[in-house]
């Protein structure tokens, strides 16, 4: 039961907010197909499917069931932030280097492991 109950959620999830939902109108493909059928009988449906799909099939008429036949015009809602650090905002140290074994170790212009640490050694004044 329990699988049962996962298997309709995930499905009607996956037609409700995906693309699985314009299998829905497969129905308007083939009828649509019919009528250009009816229209003119050596139209195969490749043939149908590449005047669709692929370009224009040639009548304005059509035009509000075309743009009702699945696929035929996919949205895809899509949101991306980027953030790309700039080099105006990279920053030097300048370092005053002291007389005591600590600050000697401190190389000129490169910032060490200390400087960024909340708890820091006493400095001199």
């Amino acid at each position: 039961m329990r699988t049962t109950w996962i298997l309709v959620l995930m499905t009607v999830h996956l037609f409700g907010n995906t693309e699985l939902g314009q299998l829905f109108r497969l129905p308007k493909l083939v009828s649509h197909y019919f009528q250009h059928r009816q229209l003119d009988p050596a139209v195969t449906f490749i043939d149908f499917l590449a005047m669709h799909y692929g370009g224009d099939d040639g009548t304005t008429a059509d035009d509000d069931i075309d743009n009702q036949l699945p696929y035929h015009h996919v949205d895809n809602h899509c949101l991306s932030v980027v953030y790309y650090p700039s080099d105006q905002y990279v920053f030097n140290i300048n370092i005053i280097e002291h007389d005591t074994e600590y600050g000697s170790r401190l190389i000129a212009g490169h910032p060490s492991e200390h400087v960024s640490l909340i708890l820091q050694p006493p400095r001199t004044v």
